[in-house]
């Protein structure tokens, strides 16, 4: 038997703890999920209150996106992701492709993942830059296009989330209904 293998079936051996160890590692579980709302958030260096994208928000941008996709006569799918990039909610009309939906949310996590416009990071990225862009779009599970088509959704000048369309071509009209969603 391979020694990789064997360390990890004794890895995943289930250890016997006394009862007190147990009410250690109960309390320490506890501890982890409770915080103190007088302590500020650690992720926000000047210690505001989190701002976040309610659903409500997002199916606003959405009813302004697939409006403005209307008026300019395509069928196109709109995302709405929050600052990190966790889908809020999605909407392909009608007729949209099958693949619009995926392409509007990797749209929308670019734009909040870097904080500005997927027409800016294309333009960017256009300079000489493609195997960084190429490199970034394949690291981890993440999803990113750097097409036009992705605005931030702000808040007070933070970002809160982002809004991703895709399915008007040519790409200048997804970044015209996405900035339309964005309320821009």
């Amino acid at each position: 038997m391979p020694v990789a293998r064997l360390a990890v079936r004794r890895a995943h051996r289930a250890v016997c703890l006394s009862r007190a160890g147990r009410e250690r590692a109960v309390l320490s579980r506890r501890d982890r999920r409770w915080r103190d709302p007088s302590r500020p958030v650690l992720n926000d260096p000047d210690g505001a209150e989190p701002l976040v994208l309610t659903l409500e928000r997002a199916v606003g941008c959405i009813a302004r996106g697939i409006a403005k996709a209307r008026a300019l006569d395509f069928c196109v799918a709109v995302a709405v992701v929050d600052d990190a990039g966790h889908l809020v909610a999605c909407h392909r009309m009608d007729g949209a492709l099958w693949i619009t939906p995926e392409i509007a949310r990797a749209k929308a996590n670019a734009a909040a993942a870097f904080r500005t416009t997927t027409l800016d990071m294309e333009t960017r990225f256009s300079q000489g830059r493609q195997l960084f862009a190429s490199t970034v779009a394949s690291l981890g599970d993440y999803q990113l296009v750097f097409g036009r088509g992705g605005v931030p959704l702000l808040d007070d000048g933070r970002v809160v989330g982002a809004v991703g369309v895709s399915g008007a071509v040519p790409a200048d009209n997804d970044h015209a209904i996405a900035e339309a969603a964005a309320g821009g």
